[in-house]
């Protein structure tokens, strides 16, 4: 068993419920950077995404989170999503990023659906078995 709790998490989307989202939303582009004096491979490392997702309202509502990866920043591919929710509630879920799949720069996608949308609060977190730090360039 990998151990994830004495190693430095970062916040990868925010969604406040004072200000919830009702339409699909892409998260901020973020490069990955493992720290290089840690005496670990960088293909070694694992990553988590944790994830608080709380839904309300909508007509047959759904929400799912996609964690997308890319080599340049610029072309996305789906590399791990977390469950499809069909109902209101507060979902916990932490998503593996099937670390042979996690490219240099990744974001977190929320896709809403339904005959009307839900309004979702919610917050990701990385985690990790190495130290690591995320870049906007």
């Amino acid at each position: 068993m990998k151990c994830y709790c004495n190693r430095v998490g970062n916040k990868l989307m925010q969604i406040p419920q004072a200000a919830p989202a009702n339409v699909t939303v892409d998260g901020k582009a973020v490069r990955i950077l493992p720290d290089q004096n840690d005496n670990q491979t960088d293909a070694a490392q694992d990553y988590r995404f944790v994830t608080v997702m709380n839904v309300v309202g909508g007509t047959q509502p759904t929400a799912q989170l996609v964690i997308q990866g890319s080599v340049d920043g610029a072309l996305w591919v789906d590399v791990a999503s977390g469950t499809q929710r069909t109902a209101a509630g507060l979902f916990t879920e932490i998503i593996d990023s099937n670390n042979s799949l996690l490219l240099p720069w990744v974001r977190a996608r929320l896709v809403l659906g339904g005959t009307a949308n839900p309004n979702v609060d919610l917050a990701v977190d990385i985690v990790s078995t190495g130290p690591f730090q995320l870049s906007n360039s």
